[in-house]
């Protein structure tokens, strides 16, 4: 069973949530205050090799059946579905895998298939960088350390330290961040064409990292999408930053703050 963390109202429209790459389930505490201010339950995921969840065969759908599962174990009988970054394909991947459970699924800075391919050598390589750089960053470095479109956590490092703390937990092992990139890396193992469920693309204007034709792709493919795209923003503001998009376009109530 996937690990998973709760972050919002409990008592509010239930959304199941794929953090980034490499990301962990606690990440949810930068979307806590105004999901609960909107009244929206969030349900953050683990995936398989980050924490302690058991490294499985790369695949999306198979992510998504264990969602189901857990959707299961807590009651769930309808939900929305959020991805954000490297967690886009996999909510995606949810409204094929459960498409009479899925309400709506949004995408913040989420990639389209058909990128190149690295080996795993390659990519435990790179797992290995950012474990070195982020097992020595402090708040102020990482701040000053972001590109110049990136101007989420200058604006609010309050949320700083809690990303710090769970890129470390995301990196704290290659095989998370190894299996992610094979899994959306090229091929997907769903089509495009049958997420049948409305879905929102939200992408930001000038983000370097999941760069908008991404976003555009997606929209060509998804046969009910709609694209929103963020003036201005990098991949902060188009994740963590578009938090209070996100619940209203679940239909979460209004009050609450980005």
């Amino acid at each position: 069973m996937l690990e998973h963390a709760e972050f919002g109202d409990p008592d509010g429209l239930p959304v199941l949530v794929q953090p980034g790459t490499p990301s962990t389930g606690r990440v949810g505490e930068l979307l806590d205050r105004t999901a609960r201010a909107r009244g929206v339950r969030l349900v953050v995921v683990t995936r398989p090799g980050y924490g302690s969840v058991p490294v499985t065969p790369p695949g999306l759908v198979s992510v998504a059946e264990q969602v189901g599962l857990l959707a299961d174990e807590l009651g769930l009988e309808r939900f929305g579905t959020w991805g954000l970054s490297g967690g886009g394909p996999y909510a995606l991947a949810q409204a094929v895998a459960t498409p009479d459970r899925v309400a709506r699924v949004v995408v913040s800075a989420g990639g389209a298939p058909g990128g190149p391919a690295q080996t795993v050598a390659e990519l435990i390589a790179e797992a290995n960088e950012l474990a070195a750089l982020f097992a020595g960053l402090d708040v102020q470095a990482f701040v000053a350390s972001r590109p110049p479109t990136e101007l989420f956590f200058r604006d609010h490092p309050e949320y700083a330290d809690a990303f710090i703390l769970d890129l470390r937990r995301g990196t704290a092992s290659p095989d998370g961040h190894v299996r992610d990139n094979r899994s959306w890396q090229g091929h997907w193992d769903f089509s495009l064409a049958d997420v049948r469920v409305p879905v929102d693309l939200v992408y930001g204007e000038l983000d370097q990292m999941v760069t908008l034709d991404h976003g555009q792709r997606l929209a060509d493919a998804i046969p009910h999408a709609r694209l929103h795209v963020l003036p201005g923003s990098g991949h902060g503001y188009a994740t963590f930053g578009s938090v209070n998009m996100v619940c209203e376009l679940f239909g979460g109530r209004s009050g609450g703050r980005p």
